[in-house]
């Protein structure tokens, strides 16, 4: 298998827990039982910070990971991989773990420069699809 459908499914790994730390702060903010309804709002509690930011975070995957997968589908349907689109690929998956880690301790430096590197990995991914 190609290198960089092996990120991609790391990285699909990766989607399918993303989630589990925003529901751990829901879980800390409202409680199990809570968790177990329609999640109504409840007047006056708030999710605990880093709960809140672990589901921006969450939400920022979801955003931007179906660019990710066009690229790599696009590139290997076209036979485009190369060592270029290897180490992007690869960067793109460290960008994006790293944006979640760095935004869910609030460290915005960290969390700014994890989007910047995956973005433009993926930017580098869709261009060589039309190079």
């Amino acid at each position: 298998m190609a290198f960089e459908y092996q990120m991609l499914t790391l990285m699909t790994f990766f989607f399918l827990v993303a989630w589990l730390p925003s529901s751990l702060g829901k879980w800390k903010s409202f409680g199990g039982a809570w968790l177990g309804t329609n999640r109504d709002p409840i007047p006056g509690k708030e999710m605990v910070p880093w709960g809140a930011r672990a589901e921006r975070a969450y939400n920022n995957l979801k955003d931007y990971y179906p660019g990710f997968v066009v690229a790599i589908f696009l590139l290997g349907l076209n036979q485009k991989f190369d060592l270029g689109t290897a180490w992007a690929s690869a960067l793109y998956v460290v960008g994006r773990l790293g944006h979640m880690t760095f935004y869910i301790a609030g460290s915005v430096r960290g969390r700014s420069l994890s989007y910047f590197l995956a973005m433009g990995c993926n930017f580098y991914l869709l261009a060589k699809i039309l190079i």
